[in-house]
């Protein structure tokens, strides 16, 4: 299977028996590699230069191919084995989540048959099951009949299309002649916590980061209704437009969810575009036990909905997910190579986005969700955000621990206490050892983060098959970390 003199027939999958045969042969030297490799901790206790010199000794594209055992025993060893264990409880950092075994096999097919769904052409039927997929999604998520969507790469791209759409309302034709000169009046309202994506969306689409107005929080992280109120009569006052007000289900840091609800009704007094960055919170929608926690989201213009979250599924796969399909067209440069008018019955899905070449990953998400159910979905879902709420009590109950902001969805706020009287950025100093030294360790992977100004520690619970036990005995390690000096009331050094 290897060597410049041999026939491509075996290197591509056309039916053959060789190509069949590697195939097959190929799968079995990858699964051995990653069953063979799994990291012994959550994080490699390497530092970063010796896990740089480690691929150092890897060649990338030797003249002469070698033999897949050889290669995938190679990168088993050097790459496999030193990553991070994202099934390990204590890799709990991060929205960075196991994936479904379904999902993650069903990318063999993706890859294999290489639909790009820009063009129906290009992707016949699978044009039509990432349609299928987007109006499902849209309507568990509560919007109506007409709601329809397109898979993105990350929610900071579903968030990046959903402000273009709000733009796009705001000054017709904004795609060809570019911004009028009323633009520089538009504003876009989000929460301070909103994910850093929504002031990236606005420099990318020529609104310049100053344009998004953060509206303040809450002790939880939540969007407050009256300072939203105060913003508003604010740009009253110097003559700026609301063209777009940006709600969170979830936010990065607490996990907080906005008063959707009351942004809805706002959004629709003023006529601005209403965006939910549902990144995180869009999976309580498949408990009808935490569904109500989302009331207001069936409101929105456009959703973002991370399914590489808590829908358990491999990076990337997210969805922008729009209340009437029809705003989705229009701003696509049209190609006659490509998005032709013929006036078929034909679907090209470029016309709903921006890339063009765009991998089939609604197979997997397809697969997965059909092979795992709602109810067991809805019941990982529950399950970590009663975990997440019996990590504050223990956080609350732990001498060595303070707990920051009430849990809500997924995270946890917290700090390691330091004596009475330490100077604050002691205080700071300590949390953030603590933080590197677990890491450099590879004994956890905590999220560090700053909440008001000061350090402070973050634990998102997007794993499954953590339990009680799991993060209790992390948070113990946690305080350790810290030192017996602290524990034992003496100053911080």
């Amino acid at each position: 299977m290897t060597g410049a003199g041999t026939g491509p027939r075996q290197w591509f999958l056309d039916g053959s028996a060789e190509a069949e045969k590697n195939l097959r042969h190929t799968v079995d030297a990858v699964l051995d590699a990653v069953l063979s490799n799994d990291p012994p901790s959550p994080f490699p206790a390497l530092g970063p230069a010796e896990l740089r010199s480690a691929t150092e000794h890897v060649d990338p594209l030797p003249d002469i191919g070698c033999e897949p055992e050889r290669v995938l025993s190679e990168i088993g060893r050097v790459v496999l084995r030193h990553g991070v264990r994202v099934t390990d409880p204590y890799c709990a950092a991060h929205l960075h989540s196991p994936t479904l075994i379904t999902a993650a096999v069903t990318e063999l097919a993706i890859g294999l048959t290489n639909q790009s769904m820009d063009s129906f052409d290009q992707a016949p039927v699978a044009t039509y099951v990432e349609d299928l997929l987007v109006r499902t999604l849209a309507a568990v998520l509560g919007l109506p009949g007409t709601a329809s969507g397109v898979l993105t790469s990350g929610g900071t791209s579903s968030n990046l299309l959903g402000l273009l759409l709000a733009r796009e309302r705001a000054g017709t034709g904004t795609t060809v002649s570019g911004l009028p000169g009323e633009s520089r009046r538009w504003r876009v309202l989000t929460s301070a916590a909103a994910h850093i994506s929504v002031r990236q969306a606005a420099s990318v689409l020529g609104l310049g980061r100053d344009a998004v107005v953060p509206v303040g929080t809450d002790h939880a992280g939540r969007m407050r209704v009256d300072d939203l109120d105060r913003v508003l009569a604010g740009l009253d006052d110097a003559g700026l437009s609301p063209i777009a007000l940006v709600g969170t289900a979830g936010t990065t840091d607490s996990g907080a969810i906005d008063p959707l609800d009351a942004l809805a009704d706002r959004a629709a007094a003023r006529g601005a575009w209403f965006h939910i960055d549902a990144a995180v919170g869009s999976a309580l929608a498949l408990s009808e036990r935490l569904r109500p926690m989302l009331a207001g989201l069936e409101r929105a213009d456009s959703i973002t909905a991370d399914l590489h979250k808590l829908w358990w599924q491999p990076i990337g796969a997210s969805a922008l997910l729009v209340r009437n399909a029809g705003t989705l067209h229009g701003f696509r440069e049209p190609a006659d190579y490509l998005n032709r008018r013929d006036g078929t019955a034909e679907l090209d899905l470029v016309d709903r986005s921006l890339d063009t070449s765009r991998r089939f990953d609604a197979l997997k998400i397809l697969v997965s969700l059909r092979i795992t159910g709602r109810l067991r979905l809805a019941g990982f879902v529950e399950h970590l955000v009663d975990l997440t709420a019996e990590a504050g009590r223990l956080v609350d109950a732990h001498p060595q621990l303070e707990l920051i902001a009430p849990p809500q969805t997924v995270t946890v706020l917290f700090r390691c206490r330091a004596p009475e009287g330490s100077p604050v950025d002691g205080q700071d100093a300590l949390n953030t050892r603590v933080q590197r030294d677990l890491l450099a360790s590879g004994r956890a992977v905590v999220g560090r983060t700053r909440w008001k100004g000061r350090t402070v520690l973050k634990l998102t619970l997007v794993n499954p098959l953590a339990t009680a036990g799991d993060i209790a005995g992390l948070l113990d390690l946690i305080a350790g970390a810290a030192g017996p000096g602290i524990q034992e009331g003496m100053p911080y050094p």
